[in-house]
C-alpha cells in the first residue's frame, strides 16, 4: 500500500502542478518559477535543513512523532495556500513521492533528496504516509514472527 499509494499521490500531485488553477482559470503547463522552486530550491532548502539539524544529532534525524507531523502539515498548508508556491510544492512533493516509491523508502517525502544526496536516513513525519508506514512495519514484524515493529524507525515517536 505504501509504495502504490506514493505512486498514485505522486502522480496526482505532478498532474496538479502541470494542470492547475492559475488565478481562477484552468491552465496547462508549469511556469518557470514553479519548476525552479519545486525541482531546485525546495530540495536545496531541505538539504540545508538536514545539514543544519544533523549538527545537533549524532545519528539519523527522527522527527516522526505528532509534533513532526504537525510541523510538516503547517509547511504543506502554507506552501499550498499561496498561488506562487502551489505548483512548485505539488511538483516537489510529487517527484519526491515517486522517488521514494521507486527506491522503496518509507518515511517522509521531504527528506528523500537529502537522504539520497547525503547517504542518510533522516525522516520527518508525513501526514499521509507515516501511519501507513507504521502499520506496514507492524504487519511485516508480525508476519516474520518478530515484534510488532515498535522500534521501527517509522514509528510515531520523537
Amino acid at each position: 500500500m505504501g509504495t502504490t499509494g506514493r505512486v498514485v499521490v505522486g502522480l496526482g500531485l505532478i498532474a496538479l502542478a502541470v494542470i492547475g488553477d492559475k488565478e481562477g482559470t484552468l491552465t496547462f503547463g508549469l511556469q518557470l518559477h514553479e519548476a525552479v522552486l519545486g525541482l531546485i530550491a525546495f530540495p536545496v532548502v531541505m538539504v540545508a535543513i538536514v545539514l543544519f539539524a544533523r549538527r545537533s544529532s549524532g545519528g539519523p534525524i527522527r522527527f516522526t512523532g505528532p509534533e513532526g507531523v504537525l510541523v510538516n502539515c503547517v509547511v504543506i498548508v502554507a506552501l499550498f495556500s499561496f498561488s506562487y508556491t502551489r505548483g512548485a510544492a505539488a511538483l516537489f512533493y510529487g517527484v519526491s513521492l515517486l522517488i521514494a516509491a521507486w527506491r522503496g523508502l518509507p518515511g517522509c517525502e521531504a527528506t528523500i533528496f537529502p537522504n539520497l544526496l547525503l547517504g542518510r536516513d533522516d525522516q520527518i513525519g508525513c501526514p499521509i504516509f507515516t501511519p501507513v508506514d507504521v502499520a506496514e512495519a507492524r504487519r511485516i514484524g508480525r508476519s516474520r514472527g518478530g515484534p510488532a515493529a515498535k522500534d521501527s524507525p517509522d514509528s510515531l515517536r520523537q
